[in-house]
């Protein structure tokens, strides 16, 4: 908002400095720096909206990568939920059972003559 009025300001004390340095006259002096002030406020609006555009579009563009990546994440949740909700629905539906295994997996069935044997010696 200031750069217009600072850039106008300074060209006319540059452009008065200058006249007064070559002995123009106070009339000459006061013309130029009143064009000097003109021209520079309007190339300081030109800059100013010109800066203003770029930081809204980045601020624009920052806010819709936030949203692709909020957006990317909710659906990589929902592929996740689907793909366990799939897993759990064939849960128990394939059984491995191989006869004659020579998988050993620890269990050794009681025989009922030992199971009784030790239920009468309590």
């Amino acid at each position: 908002m200031k750069i217009p009025f600072l850039l106008a300001m300074t060209a006319a004390l540059v452009t008065g400095i200058i006249s007064i340095s070559n002995n123009a006259g106070t009339n000459q002096t006061c013309i130029r720096m009143i064009i000097a002030l003109i021209g520079f406020y309007i190339l300081g609006a030109i800059v100013s909206s010109t800066l203003t555009g770029i930081v809204e579009e980045q601020q624009r563009r920052k806010l819709e990568e936030e949203k692709q990546r909020k957006l990317a994440a909710v659906k990589l949740e929902e592929q996740q939920m689907a793909e366990l909700l799939e897993q759990e629905e064939h849960l128990g539906t394939n059984l491995d059972l191989v006869a004659g295994s020579s998988l050993d997996d620890g269990f050794s069935p009681l025989d009922l003559s030992q199971a009784i044997r030790t239920k009468v010696k309590e």
